[in-house]
C-alpha cells in the first residue's frame, strides 16, 4: 500500500508539472519534457529491477 501511495503521489506530482509547463510554453514543449521524464522514469525502474536480483 505504502508503495502505490507513492506512485500515486509521483504521478500527480508529474502531471502537475507537465500541466504547468503546458501553461507557461505550449503543447509541443510539454509532451517533449513529459516523455523525457517518462524516459528516464523507465531506465530508473529497469535499473531497479535489474539490481534487485
Amino acid at each position: 500500500m505504502k508503495s502505490l501511495i507513492i506512485d500515486v503521489a509521483g504521478l500527480a506530482g508529474f502531471g502537475a508539472m507537465v500541466g504547468g509547463i503546458f501553461l507557461k510554453f505550449g503543447a509541443a514543449v510539454a509532451l517533449m519534457a513529459g516523455g523525457c521524464g517518462l524516459l528516464l522514469w523507465a531506465l530508473l525502474a529497469a535499473r531497479r529491477i535489474k539490481h534487485a536480483d
